[in-house]
């Protein structure tokens, strides 16, 4: 299903935790529209401004999957309002990427999140109903 001109409900789906613990992590209907409000107001302007894919590492979670992974207790992962993003260019992308996104969109909240691997990804989420807080954070796990 496509929620957007270059997403699809199953990216949003996909988790290879999961996968390896045999968790059905399906998004449920009534949430469709707020991953649908989050790729329209935040992912689709992103692409288009860069020309380039945004892929994402952790959509939608299941209470169950989101325990797993020791996520927020009241995630917006788990209402489908946020989907953690990285690109294939790399950091410096990534860091443009974030910049262009605190200066440009509405979102409720943009975290730069790194780990000490070296990984680097932005977690961005964006709620269909009530204000976006535009909160701008860092986050090192």
């Amino acid at each position: 299903m496509k929620l957007s001109e270059h997403f699809k409900l199953e990216e949003f789906e996909r988790s290879a935790t999961a996968q390896r613990l045999n968790v059905d992590n399906r998004v449920p209907e009534a949430l469709i529209p707020n991953l649908q409000a989050l790729c329209e107001n935040v992912l689709e302007p992103l692409r288009q401004q860069f020309g380039e894919p945004v892929y994402i590492s952790s959509g939608y979670r299941c209470y169950a999957l989101n325990n797993y992974v020791k996520g927020a207790l009241k995630s917006q992962h788990m209402k489908g309002e946020a989907a953690d993003i990285y690109s294939k260019q790399g950091a410096k992308r990534l860091r443009e990427w974030y910049l262009w996104m605190v200066d440009n969109l509405v979102f409720d909240q943009l975290i730069w999140e790194t780990r000490p691997n070296g990984s680097k990804w932005i977690h961005v989420s964006y709620k269909r109903t009530g204000p976006n807080r535009q909160q701008v954070f860092t986050c090192r796990k």
